[in-house]
């Protein structure tokens, strides 16, 4: 899973004005896992073909850190849910992100649960790429934030986080 992009994309174009519906992340997790699910050493896993239910459902994935407990992850949450510019907050479990990563890429046996964290899934109006810069800056200052990445279809440049 690549994470760590915060800065999006420069500009004053608007991004384009979608209607965004909820993924369906529980019809996705009934899939399958990807297979193989382990892999001989020295085999690299790889993509399964199939398409992360978040993406075309949400503008900004933010990860949370590890060394976040419920009290921070609560506060984030609410914060996030009052900050401007942010239409709709979903949560993903670590539990559902490690599922949903197994469903992704091969092996998969290979990666930590502990590498695949919990996130919050974000919905925007409808703002500027310099606005949205601002935005992931802002979001990624916040505590409990481990990384900030942009949906791929609008994505983020590889801005480092800090």
């Amino acid at each position: 899973m690549v994470l760590g992009l915060a800065g999006c994309s420069g500009g004053s174009e608007h991004s384009t004005p979608q209607r965004r519906s909820p993924p369906k992340l529980e019809l996705f997790l009934t899939l399958p896992v990807a297979t193989p699910t382990a892999c001989p050493s020295g085999v690299a896993g790889s993509a399964s073909g199939r398409r992360s239910p978040w993406v075309g459902h949400v503008d900004i994935s933010v990860y949370l850190a590890p060394s976040a407990g419920p009290a921070t992850i609560r506060s984030l949450g609410d914060r996030l849910r009052h900050t401007n510019h942010v239409a709709a907050v979903y949560y993903e479990s670590a539990d559902d992100a490690y599922a949903e990563y197994q469903r992704l890429y091969t092996c998969s046996a290979a990666v930590p649960r502990s590498a695949v964290p919990a996130s919050y899934r974000l919905v925007v109006d409808d703002i500027s790429h310099s606005e949205r810069d601002a935005l992931v800056r802002q979001i990624v200052r916040m505590p409990g934030v481990r990384d900030v990445a942009c949906d791929p279809s609008d994505p983020c440049t590889t801005a480092a986080t800090g």
